[in-house]
């Protein structure tokens, strides 16, 4: 098991106060930034290939709120571990982590890979999530797209660079953000990849446990446990403006996951990026505290005042 003591391409001190502190997981150390405050706590969970600090521009429309920022196992300055890489596990170091913070219940954010993280947590400790939001994934695959597995698994697996810093920010400023690029979506990126002995820039995370986060999203279907979730489930899908066929197809599987679910709060946002989280904060950051707001307000009681939140 590596440390992921690496270092990024860019460090710097967590947003709006915010702690970082190391964290328990299923035999494994995990990095988060927490952030004091009240009310109902809110975990958020990155991508695949992503970090905590992907969320640096929504945190802060999210302050007075308890938050806690997980880097998953294999990502970011958590342990990289050979595996395992599935979903249940994930989700259990979820868990342990929330444990280790006194948690018992929060609302539970994720976007992309992190999505489906949530989804699972929601189903499989319906206990612990008062409400789930998944922005722009976690509900299907891309055999969703009428791809075979292996060309499934081709298409996703990730271009392997090896550059210089400063062609890779050029790269990613010219990229989809490239209307919304600033200095803050530059640092919320850079810690996705590190510098080698070599002076040239990488992902952090190992190519291997990509592929094997790959293959346990293909080998899954949604469908299996988002009838299991119990509470509200507010499910974001991001979409092409005009709509392609790849938007079309994100928005049967968010109708289809309606069906599925118990309390479903569907969004369809045209002209919004996969990542969303860096295109428009604010928007992500006002349905994060809709979620929270709905629950707190459904349990007439406090959070915080029930002892919940009160470690953070």
């Amino acid at each position: 098991m590596t440390s992921g003591g690496d270092q990024p391409l860019v460090q710097r001190p967590p947003v709006a106060g915010g702690l970082d502190v190391d964290l328990p997981g299923v035999e494994v150390r995990l990095r988060a930034t927490r952030w004091r405050g009240s009310g109902v706590p809110v975990l958020l969970l990155h991508g695949l290939a992503s970090s905590r600090r992907f969320w640096d521009l929504v945190v802060p429309g999210l302050v007075g709120l308890p938050l806690v920022a997980l880097d998953q196992r294999g990502h970011g300055d958590s342990e990289r571990p050979e595996g395992p890489y599935d979903g249940a596990t994930v989700a259990a170091d979820a868990l342990t982590a929330l444990d280790a913070l006194g948690i018992s219940r929060a609302v539970v954010v994720g976007h992309s890979w992190g999505a489906s993280t949530a989804l699972r947590l929601a189903a499989d400790a319906p206990e612990r999530v008062l409400a789930v939001v998944a922005l722009d994934g976690g509900l299907g695959s891309a055999m969703d797209a009428g791809a075979d597995r292996d060309e499934a698994r081709t298409w996703l697996t990730p271009p392997q660079w090896a550059v210089p810093p400063e062609e890779l920010r050029a790269m990613l400023a010219r990229g989809a953000l490239g209307p919304w690029w600033s200095d803050e979506v530059e640092a919320a990126l850079a810690p996705l990849f590190a510098v080698g002995a070599d002076g040239l820039a990488r992902a952090r995370l190992p190519f291997d446990a990509h592929m094997k986060i790959v293959d346990d999203l293909l080998d899954n279907d949604p469908a299996a446990w988002l009838p299991r979730i119990t509470c509200p489930a507010w499910l974001v899908a991001c979409q092409a403006l005009p709509a392609d066929d790849w938007s079309l197809r994100k928005a049967a599987a968010l109708d289809r996951a309606g069906e599925l679910l118990r309390a479903p709060r569907l969004h369809r946002w045209g002209g919004a990026l996969h990542d969303v989280p860096l295109q428009w904060p604010s928007l992500v950051s006002g349905l994060i505290r809709a979620a929270a707001d709905e629950v707190s307000v459904a349990r007439e009681v406090p959070l915080a005042a029930a002892g919940e939140g009160a470690l953070l």
